[in-house]
């Protein structure tokens, strides 16, 4: 029988409680997921085409902290984000704050995130605009994580990023390196960008000339070549959760066990076993404050000017670009009737829910 992270709130979140208090976000999260896919959220009843026979499903909560709720989201997120792209490689780099930044997240979580956006794009716009043969604007698309594969702290943003600049004369650019830029370099000037943007918000940091003694990580992947492992990518870094419930192993009446992947002994795929409460403190300190963007675009893929650049982008394009075949759209799954077994089952009505509220997204 599969694990899910309802049967480990269900047994464990009372005793956390007795000793942590949850802020307004994470008691929601909570409530939403304990309640997704139960009476509480009301039914949808779908019918076969084929014989006509009826079941009854429990709704989803749709919050985006539950992890049984992102695959749907995630497909159809990819099928539009199938419309932004450009015929070049792709560059995927990923900057990661150092741990002695993690105390801030605990009494100024959404200004950290946000000079943590902020600093990267400046970082990537310093070294596009003075780029000897291309210098224009770069398009990027950001999304942070702040867990690592034990579910640990570990803030760092996933950034993809099209090869190629705008200039200011509209004209496109396309870089044919395999790297967009130095790492080492990059890694200095986000060291220096992200400690002024907490300066600038008045964030005091203790160890600053520490900070600025050592390297910062500045990881950069692969380049990506062809539609569809972009598409693949944007799936994988944007839309899922901290943890997918394929990787919890098994709970007792006092800790859970969960599967993860150690980086540090060449990527060995490990089980760990922690005391339920502290899984539960680790999960929920991944919740993000209310309204705070967790995926956002930058430069001439920034939702205000998007639109307009990209048809510059793509009306310059090679005519052969034009005519390549485009990525496959993500299809929406099909349910088999389990009478039948011929059938396609189809939504056929909601029935009434409790009123529990919105979900948070």
């Amino acid at each position: 029988m599969s694990l899910h992270l309802a049967d480990v709130l269900q047994q464990f979140l009372p005793s956390y409680q007795q000793s942590n208090k949850l802020n307004m976000q994470q008691q929601k999260a909570c409530q939403h997921i304990l309640q997704c896919r139960t009476a509480a959220l009301g039914q949808q009843l779908w019918e076969c085409q084929q014989c006509h026979q009826q079941q009854l499903v429990y709704c989803s909560c749709r919050d985006r902290n539950c992890p049984r709720c992102q695959g749907q989201r995630t497909r159809q997120w990819i099928e539009v984000q199938a419309e932004h792209l450009v015929q070049a490689r792709y560059f995927h780099l990923v900057f990661t704050l150092p741990h002695e930044l993690n105390v801030i997240s605990h009494f100024a979580e959404e200004v950290l995130y946000q000079c943590l956006f902020k600093a990267v794009w400046q970082t990537l716009s310093t070294f596009a605009q003075r780029h000897r043969k291309h210098a224009g604007q770069l398009g990027m698309t950001a999304v942070l994580h702040t867990w690592g594969q034990t579910l640990s702290q570990h803030i760092h943003l996933h950034c993809l990023i099209p090869g190629g600049m705008l200039s200011k004369t509209g004209r496109w650019q396309v870089i044919d390196k395999e790297y967009l830029f130095p790492v080492k370099a990059l890694s200095t000037v986000f060291r220096a960008k992200m400690l002024a943007a907490l300066r600038d918000e008045k964030i005091q940091i203790a160890s600053s000339e520490a900070l600025m003694s050592k390297p910062w990580s500045v990881f950069s992947k692969a380049c990506l070549c062809k539609p569809e492992t972009v598409l693949r990518y944007l799936g994988r870094y944007t839309r899922k959760g901290m943890l997918h419930e394929s990787r919890l192993v098994q709970m007792n009446e006092h800790s859970v066990s969960f599967r993860y992947k150690d980086y540090q002994d060449g990527n060995q795929k490990k089980v760990m076993t922690v005391s339920g409460e502290e899984f539960i403190r680790r999960y929920l300190s991944h919740v993000l404050p209310k309204g705070l963007m967790r995926i956002r675009h930058f430069g001439w893929l920034s939702n205000k000017s998007r639109k307009e650049k990209l048809a510059l982008i793509k009306s310059q394009e090679p005519k052969a670009a034009t005519l390549r075949k485009k990525p496959e759209a993500t299809t929406e799954p099909v349910w088999h009737c389990p009478h039948c077994k011929g059938g396609v089952l189809q939504l056929a009505g909601l029935l009434k829910r409790l009123d529990t509220g919105p979900p948070d997204n």
